[in-house]
């Protein structure tokens, strides 16, 4: 029989237990919810989730090992699981039925409650086949004057337009194949990706922990908890889970479980590109088994999405690919409102133009745009090439991914994940440096304040999110600041026997 905890981690092993189940719950129910659309089997599910869960930590994580944890990390875990937790009970309850509420962008809710990235990835995946430009705005909302106000065109949602290459779309076909209609479909996604962020998030701590030292799974809740995040997983946009499933592919191929790791790092590249910049860091620490790996998978992807939908979509990729790169594609770089949230370094150039200063259009943009990628290419090369304590590298892959998303012409306001996620490393690896432990929980809360659209005034906003780019910066400088070099200790000499010479 586990040993009761004592009085002083009985609230720590309680929050531990609860976080963990409620997540496995929500997670089960809204997936039930998606393949059957009954709640009495959704319950079901969810209270089987739950009581594995619990079983399963009964025999994975005994009490004693939770009793050692430190005090400081015990009280950051309860502050961090109050914070979330509440978050996603009430998230569970939107993404089950999408007309329980409607708000405008707030503080507390960043996104809109009519706006659904995941949306374009359903319009997407339905119509690939049948339309002869998938990136056409038409294909995805009917035209609009300009003078005439926008209506929700899904329920109460406005349709977004898909942005993709179409190797991501095998996924969300799939899915789809297993679900009635959009609302299953909606829920389905988020429990996928509720659950691939929260597990991804803990095995990279975990690695962390195991090898350096650190507390870093303990303060994993911080990664989540601002609103802004929460949005992010309400809206069903994707960014959070490929980022996170990058991460962990590289963790595989530390481990040599390179098919696995080839497979989620080459869905994460054919997907969303910038990812690739890991495989630069794989070229450098020549590990050609995972580049081959990744390769591989990449082209299945790519030859799984030709026979599935054709040529089409890909050409119609390519036509619109230089657009992409641009910031032309993106509809938000033409509002003063979305541009206030763009939290890019390239979108730098148009908030400069939102204050007056002349030629900041997508002529400057572009510019700026491969400068810094030029010094990402060489900061990636830089990190793989001279980071000597191997036990840190989960640093140094978030800190890739970070830097690689602000290459995006337009990241709006889930460009906060990475370097909120970046201060739980480097604040765990840091925790017994006050100045920099303080610095970093500075610049997290600083991330974690975050508005959308309309909230406030556009240029507060840009001042603010333009206050975020540099506090993610910054992060990547802590993260790659050297520690200090450790005193010799002095060990006591047996009687008798001589000094060692100095």
């Amino acid at each position: 029989m586990p040993e009761p905890p004592s009085a002083a981690t009985r609230p720590f092993v309680v929050a531990v237990w609860f976080t963990a189940i409620t997540i496995a719950a929500i997670v089960g129910f809204t997936a039930a919810a998606g393949l059957v659309d009954s709640m009495p089997l959704a319950w079901t599910a969810g209270l089987a989730a739950a009581a594995g869960t619990a079983a399963w930590l009964r025999r994975a994580v005994p009490t004693g090992a939770l009793a050692a944890v430190p005090g400081w990390a015990r009280r950051a875990f309860l502050v961090g699981a109050l914070l979330l937790v509440p978050q996603l009970l009430l998230l569970s309850a939107f993404i089950v039925d999408a007309n329980a509420s409607v708000w405008p962008a707030s503080l507390w809710r960043p996104w809109q409650s009519r706006h659904s990235c995941v949306s374009a990835y359903w319009v997407a995946a339905q119509r690939v086949t049948r339309v002869p430009d998938l990136y056409a705005e038409p294909v995805y909302r009917p035209p609009t004057p300009p003078t005439q106000r926008r209506e929700p065109n899904l329920g109460p949602f406005f349709v977004d337009v898909y942005e993709y290459p179409p190797t991501f779309l095998p996924l969300p076909r799939l899915l789809g194949l297993a679900s009635q209609d959009f609302w299953t479909f909606r829920r389905l996604w988020f429990a996928l990706n509720l659950a691939g962020v929260v597990l991804g998030l803990v095995a990279i701590a975990r690695r962390l922990d195991t090898q350096a030292g650190t507390q870093a799974v303990w303060l994993t809740p911080f990664a989540l908890a601002a609103p802004v995040v929460v949005g992010t997983l309400q809206v069903g946009n994707v960014q959070l889970l490929f980022i996170v499933i990058s991460a962990v592919a590289m963790l595989l191929f530390e481990r040599r479980r390179y098919a696995a790791g080839g497979l989620l790092l080459g869905y994460a590249v054919a997907s969303k590109l910038f990812p690739g910049v890991l495989l630069l860091f794989l070229l450098v620490r020549r590990d050609w088994r995972a580049i081959g790996w990744t390769t591989a998978v990449g082209v299945a992807l790519t030859v799984v999405a030709l026979l599935d939908v054709g040529w089409t979509p890909f050409a119609a990729f390519l036509h619109h690919l230089p657009k992409l790169v641009s910031g032309e594609a993106f509809p938000g770089l033409f509002r003063p409102e979305a541009i206030a949230i763009n939290e890019s370094v390239p979108g730098l150039v148009f908030k400069l133009g939102l204050f007056g200063v002349p030629n900041m259009g997508f002529a400057a943009a572009r510019i700026v745009g491969w400068v810094y990628t030029l010094a990402l290419i060489g900061a990636t090369a830089w990190m793989a090439a001279g980071a000597r304590d191997r036990a840190k590298d989960p640093v140094l892959w978030v800190a890739i991914l970070l830097l690689a998303t602000l290459r995006s012409p337009f990241l709006p306001n889930y460009a906060v994940f990475p370097p909120l996620w970046l201060a739980t490393l480097v604040a765990a690896v840091a925790w017994p440096r006050p100045g920099v432990r303080w610095l970093t929980i500075g610049l997290g809360l600083a991330l974690s304040v975050a508005f959308g659209q309309g909230a406030i005034a556009t240029p507060l906003n840009a001042l603010l999110t333009f206050v975020h780019t540099i506090a993610g910066l910054l992060l990547v400088v802590l993260a790659l600041r050297p520690e200090p070099a450790t005193e010799p200790v002095s060990l006591p000499r047996a009687a008798g026997e001589a000094a060692a010479p100095a």
